[in-house]
């Protein structure tokens, strides 16, 4: 599947607005250029020059126009994907995981996941329960395809708020890039304690690995000094909101049947 229908919230980023003028301005608004801003994430030795550049992709959704579809409890509340500025994170792992900050969406509506190769092809799906508000996260399983060393991979993360008009749903979208630890990091990696190994990921511009490890730490055992790295990283991206919310449970897949839409069955996904 390719992400070339402008109904392709890949693609699109979700909903922008109406006329096909104002999303191509949209669209453009999204080619912003960041690099990874925190202490350790201003990696001197990134030599790559997305890292640098960016990627096409939405950290923050839009809002809901029908308040009719009542999707969220609390009205104006954005999803919010904890990514770079670049909108391109690296990892180390096959299967890594991603991170959200939720507002608090009806207990009768959809969270949807989606991850795409580079060329477009969907490679996995997952429907989720909405969950309570906060910051969620979920991990790659392991009936979804390992990325591949060295390949981009693009993702969403939709709430779904109305099955019958895809355009309502609150959409961001980022990428994910896998790469290899040399030597000297798997062996610093494998004495170190998890404080450490966030220092050594945050060293090399491993974003999903630094942010997941130091998440981890946050919720099992929390200091004043994990405090505020985790407050000094979100404010040095530009999302300083995140450091107050708290956390809820992971996604949790969605078990009830979804009702089949009527009409306008949105983008094909």
């Amino acid at each position: 599947m390719k992400y070339l229908s402008p109904l392709n919230p890949m693609y699109t980023m979700g909903r922008f607005n109406q006329t096909t003028s104002s999303l191509a301005i949209a669209l453009c608004s999204l080619l912003t250029i960041g690099v990874f801003s925190p202490p350790g994430f201003a990696n001197p030795n990134a030599s790559v020059s997305s890292l640098r550049q960016g990627l096409p992709g939405r950290r923050i959704s839009g809002g809901s126009r029908s308040p009719e579809t009542a999707c969220l409890r609390t009205p104006d509340q954005p999803v919010i994907a904890l990514m770079p500025k670049s909108n391109l994170g690296l990892t180390l792992s096959a299967r890594p995981t991603f991170w959200f900050s939720m507002p608090d969406v009806s207990a009768d509506r959809a969270v949807e996941f989606g991850l795409y190769d580079a060329e477009g092809e969907m490679l996995y799906q997952k429907t989720f329960s909405p969950g309570a508000a906060g910051i969620t996260d979920f991990s790659l399983p392991e009936d979804a395809p390992a990325l591949a060393t060295g390949q981009d991979y693009r993702w969403y993360l939709s709430v779904v708020c109305d099955r019958a008009s895809r355009s309502e749903d609150l959409v961001v979208t980022g990428w994910v890039r896998r790469i290899e630890a040399d030597s000297t990091l798997q062996a610093q990696l494998a004495t170190a304690s998890p404080e450490e190994q966030v220092a050594l990921y945050e060293s090399q511009a491993l974003w999903y690995d630094a942010l997941t490890t130091l998440a981890k730490l946050q919720q099992t055992n929390p200091t004043s000094a994990l405090r505020q790295q985790w407050t000094a990283l979100f404010e040095s991206i530009d999302l300083p909101q995140i450091t107050e919310t708290p956390f809820s449970p992971s996604l949790a897949p969605y078990l009830a049947a979804l009702p089949e839409p009527t009409s306008d069955p949105g983008p094909s996904l």
